[in-house]
């Protein structure tokens, strides 16, 4: 009887460890899958269910990116941040695609960035021109201050009579929130959810271990 029982026992102890070990797993798969969904340089971006394949020199992308659009002529810009609201002191990313009347990619383009307080209108970052072979286009950038500002995309497009010398240019607002307000998920995995998860699973085994060895003590007694 008492070694069915020690025996019935053990089986929980291992059931139990085995879904443990099942949870951090799973915590670690959402961890690396947040973490890379929020890597500035690795960013899978979204656009009329079309998923981004890869990332040359960390500043083109191969997809159409979803988010807030301006229509100038026959041209429609395309804006998305990485995260949605940066945060400042963090890596974000500036992703911008140029579509033509088709929803289409333009070949061969040059674009430059400007960055500039929305309220005192200081620029507080200028990236010079240079070729993209696909107007599908992503600029890393850090926020220093928490702040509001105006995001200016500025394109030369080759063939085009009015967007051939002179720009096309687009704006957009976007607002900074300082970082200590902001908890991204990976690092609450990271920091909270897989800590407090192992903790449990080792006071869980040690509670069980000693429950056993009392029982077997117990029994073992005169």
């Amino acid at each position: 009887m008492l070694q069915t029982t020690i025996k019935y026992k053990c089986r929980c102890l291992v059931v139990a460890t085995l879904h443990i070990l099942t949870l951090l797993i799973f915590s670690a798969i959402v961890l690396f899958l947040f973490d890379a969904g929020y890597d500035s340089e690795n960013y899978k971006g979204y656009h009329n269910n079309d998923l981004t394949t890869r990332t040359e020199e960390s500043h083109v992308v191969y997809a159409h990116f979803f988010g807030a659009a301006n229509s100038i002529d026959r041209y429609q810009i395309v804006f998305q941040p990485l995260p949605i609201v940066p945060a400042a002191g963090e890596n974000s990313t500036l992703n911008f695609s140029v579509l033509d009347t088709n929803n289409s990619n333009i070949n061969n383009i040059y674009a430059a960035l400007t960055i500039e307080e929305k309220n005192t209108g200081i620029i507080v970052k200028q990236i010079p021109y240079k070729f993209y072979e696909f107007s599908d286009i992503s600029f890393p950038y850090k926020f220093q201050n928490n702040n509001d500002y105006k995001i200016s995309l500025q394109t030369r497009i080759n063939g085009d009579p009015k967007y051939q010398d002179n720009p096309l240019i687009s704006s957009f607002d976007i607002s900074v929130r300082a970082s200590q307000f902001v908890t991204p998920f990976a690092q609450m995995m990271l920091y909270y959810v897989t800590p407090a998860t192992v903790a449990v699973a080792i006071i869980a085994v040690y509670l069980q271990s000693r429950r056993l060895q009392q029982e077997k003590n117990t029994n073992a007694a005169p």
